[in-house]
């Protein structure tokens, strides 16, 4: 090889690997303001204001929002995490929520709201 391909190859290689470190620590803040979030939006769901959709995202169940900017930006960071899921699945982020409501589901309290595959909402 020459060197200015050495040089080009090396320098890629760099750059990936600086992305890829900068991409996992923007999911590691990420993930560390979902945390600090959950207390409020666990007192969301059982007070019934807000359940989970079936993209993966809060949605109120109301006019009345409290909260708003709580709840924005829980959905603002689900959907960056399923972007990421879904660019290294080589798949639509769509279906990444989807199947992220499909757990959410699964798992959630008795009396939390969720919806449906079909968009019908029931308490489970």
């Amino acid at each position: 090889m020459t060197r200015p391909r050495v040089f080009l190859l090396s320098l890629f290689v760099l750059l990936t690997a600086a992305t890829a470190c900068q991409a996992a620590a923007s999911i590691n803040e990420i993930k560390a303001r979902m945390l600090a979030r959950l207390p409020t939006i666990n007192a969301l769901k059982a007070k019934g204001v807000v359940g989970e959709n079936n993209r993966g995202l809060l949605e109120y169940r109301s006019s009345d929002r409290p909260q708003a900017e709580v709840v924005e930006a829980e959905n603002a960071d689900r959907l960056a995490v399923y972007r990421a899921i879904a660019q290294k699945q080589g798949v639509d982020p769509s279906l990444v929520g989807a199947r992220r409501a499909r757990q959410i589901a699964a798992k959630a309290l008795p009396g939390t709201w969720l919806q449906n595959e079909q968009g019908q909402w029931y308490q489970k």
